[in-house]
């Protein structure tokens, strides 16, 4: 085995002020706004540079002398935000620092078209600083923490244009994030409530026990599987996308989807994995995990290239690529885990397109973002002819482009040929027929990947411009600087990927217990190996051949038929299902209180009777006593008849008067009780006539009603909010 269980640690604030740093600066934003655009810029540059500086000095203290530690008092309850770096974290955050800072300078010149800077900013950095929260902790709980930052902030900078369709986009992405965040918490409470612990380390034997095992890995794959734009959780990126500001949607695809990929690589390559790595019949469940992630990665990377072959804007294009391309890295993740002990290929694989991702796809936003900045123009069929006017544009976007389809000597062809090694190994160790599938699958989605990139490239850059289409300005020094960064980076990945196996890959998955047989095998993988080479050729000849073919029928102008999208085939009867089940539960409800209504006379009378029956036993034992004491004083009238006589007449008094005391009482408390009963139930009755004529009803109803979606939020928030201040307080 290779040595992780060597790993050193260390104590660092590096990472305690990677996350805070942008949050706390965030508050200054509308400081240095009041002073003018350019102080505010140069304050959120400076910002986003010293976090990639702190993230680069992070990634040397990682890689040379071992897991760095951090701990922060603030946290829930007893549990402190706790920040432990590996080296897969500390890769995951220096390219999102990276990133971010490009797209910094990049919004420089973009943002000035657009309005509301200093809220842009504020949320800017909030964002940042939730994301590398993220890649930084140590538990569930904190993971969360920044989670629920990354997301609510997030929110802002979809929305904002603050048009209808980026309302609507914005509502859906922050719906879905909060549901997300509360299955993660769910999913994290369950498992501090059983094992005592929510760390990220490897507790395989103590899940095992759990009889909610697989609720709980169900909840953090949902939770993660939302912001990872996992079929069929991805709906809201293809309309988030196309609404947030170029940067924005460079930073959605290129980084924040990354963490829910982040989240389910922890679950299924950490949690759910044995401390003790060679007990080879502890691996099944995790297995079972990775066979189902593989498919999951397969159905999404394939299902999205498709809907990309049939877009007409550019930015949609772009989204749908990109859950396309989170789908390789999900099924990396799977094979990581399906392979579990002989998993070193898959894991590279995924460290590896995680990389490239957020290079190729991060400059494609922005680029597409730069032309639409310049003609006003995002469809695809307005565009066309725009070589010239966007020189370095072109070049770099025609990298990009063929690095996401896996050309040689570009950065995807290295990441995709160990994904693809990673594929083979898993249907060949394990002789799984199911995954020979899924492999073919694999190519077939690459050949289409191709063909829409290439048909995204050609639309816009080469062929006439169209008439009426004119180009404000030239591409600025910001922009192209932050461009021929990104092609470079393309270019020297692609170019060296065996050093990049040797400085990146290799350390990545050194620090986890794999074989060592099977990391050696990664460590020497031959990139330019003839079988290699073969394959992605004729996944180049496959999409020349879709492309023609769909270019001379018009295939790919045409709209997809509605029948055809998850929300027709999975949301829609899902929510007719939700629906009917809650409206029944109402008519049941009504049925009842409508039958207790008209049960309610024969209630009364069984009621008067029972008074009847009561009245009449006590009016004969009244008439009893007083023959029975007349015998008795008869025959004691020797003995003081007067007394006894006397005595009775004034037991029978006091009788009849303590009787017909309790007698009142029963009677007013049945007649209390019954009147708040016909209270409640006329209550119910309104309520349930209000609901099913809610258009109709009072405004304050239709406000604070459960089927007010908006009030459902707000109440969540309230929750959450509540949760956390209780937090801090038990702490102060």
């Amino acid at each position: 085995m290779n040595g992780a269980a060597t790993e050193n640690f260390i104590t660092s604030g590096l990472p305690l002020a990677i996350a805070l740093v942008p949050i706390l600066a965030a508050a200054l934003v509308p400081l240095a706004g009041r002073f003018g655009d350019r102080y505010r810029n140069i304050l959120v540059l400076l910002i986003t540079g010293l976090v990639l500086v702190f993230s680069v000095s992070l990634l040397r203290q990682v890689f040379v002398q071992g897991e760095v530690l951090s701990q922060f008092s603030v946290g829930f309850g007893d549990l402190p935000l706790y920040f432990r770096v590996d080296r897969l974290g500390a890769v995951f955050n220096l390219i999102s620092a990276l990133v971010w800072f490009l797209a910094t300078v990049f919004s420089l010149s973009y943002m000035t078209h657009e309005s509301r800077h200093n809220r842009y900013y504020v949320f800017y950095l909030l964002t940042l600083g939730g994301c590398l929260g993220v890649f930084l902790t140590a538990d569930l709980f904190s993971l969360f923490f920044f989670f629920e930052i990354m997301s609510f902030a997030s929110y802002l900078l979809v929305i904002h244009t603050q048009s209808e369709e980026a309302m609507k986009a914005g509502r859906l992405y922050l719906y879905l994030g909060v549901f997300g965040g509360l299955c993660i918490l769910a999913a994290a409470i369950m498992i501090y409530w059983f094992t005592g612990t929510v760390e990220l380390t490897p507790m395989l034997e103590q899940l095992l026990l759990l009889p909610a095992r697989t609720l709980v890995a169900i909840l953090l794959v949902i939770g993660f599987g939302i912001k990872a734009g996992m079929v069929p959780l991805h709906i809201w990126l293809p309309k988030a996308h196309p609404v947030a500001p170029a940067p924005a949607s460079a930073l959605l695809s290129g980084i924040m989807i990354k963490t829910g990929a982040y989240g389910i690589a922890r679950v299924a390559t950490v949690i759910y994995t044995p401390e003790a790595a060679e007990t080879a019949g502890l691996w099944a469940y995790t297995q079972q995990m990775g066979f189902v992630l593989i498919w999951f990665g397969i159905l999404t990377m394939s299902t999205a290239a498709f809907m990309a072959l049939f877009q007409g804007n550019a930015k949609r294009l772009l989204a749908y690529s990109s859950v396309s391309q989170m789908g390789y890295i999900l099924m990396g993740i799977g094979a990581a885990a399906y392979l579990g002990f002989e998993g070193p290929m898959a894991l590279g694989g995924f460290t590896l397109h995680v990389v490239n991702h957020a290079f190729f796809k991060a400059g494609m936003f922005m680029m597409v973002g730069a032309v639409y900045f310049r003609t006003g123009e995002i469809e695809l069929s307005r565009l066309g002819g725009l070589w010239r006017d966007f020189p370095v544009t072109t070049v770099v976007f025609l990298f990009a482009a063929m690095g996401i389809a896996g050309i040689p000597l570009l950065n995807g062809y290295t990441s995709k040929v160990l994904l693809h090694h990673a594929i083979v190994e898993a249907y060949e160790l394990h002789d799984s027929y199911a995954l020979y599938i899924a492999e073919r699958i694999f190519m077939l989605t690459g050949a289409m990947t191709t063909c829409y990139i290439a048909r995204l490239f050609s639309s816009i850059f080469l062929g006439e411009k169209p008439a009426g289409l004119t180009v404000k300005g030239r591409e600025p020094w910001n922009e192209r600087l932050v461009f021929l960064t990104i092609g470079s980076a393309i270019i020297f990945i692609g170019t060296n990927p065996f050093l990049m196996l040797r400085e990146l890959v290799g350390p990545v998955v050194g620090s986890f217990p794999f074989d060592d047989y099977r990391f050696n095998y990664l460590m020497n993988t031959d990139f330019w190996d003839v079988h290699d080479l073969q394959g992605m050729a004729a996944i180049v000849a496959m999409a020349a051949v879709f492309l023609v073919a769909g270019n001379r029928t018009a295939l790919f102008t045409r709209k997809l038929p509605y029948w055809l999208s998850i929300e027709y085939l999975l949301y829609s009867p899902l929510v007719r299902a939700v629906m009917f089940i809650y409206t029944r539960s109402g008519r049941i409800l009504e049925l009842s209180v409508d039958s207790f209504y008209i049960q309610s006379p024969r209630l009364l009378t069984y009621y008067c009777i029972s008074g009847q029956i009561i009245d009449d036993t006590v009016n004969s034992g009244f008439y009893a006593t007083p023959i029975l004491l007349e015998k008795t004083s008869a025959g004691a009238s020797y003995l003081e008849d007067q007394v006894i006589r006397s005595t009775g007449m004034q037991i029978i008094y006091i009788a009849a008067n303590v009787w017909n005391t309790i007698y009142d009482l029963w009677a007013a408390l049945i007649k209390s009780i019954f009147v708040s009963i016909g209270r409640a139930l006329r209550n119910i009755f309104m309520f349930l006539f209000k609901f099913d004529y809610s258009s109709r009803g009072d405004e304050r109803f239709q406000t604070f009603s459960i089927s007010n979606i908006d009030f459902d939020l707000y109440i969540v928030l309230i929750v959450i909010g509540a949760i956390l201040v209780t937090s801090l307080l038990y702490l102060l």
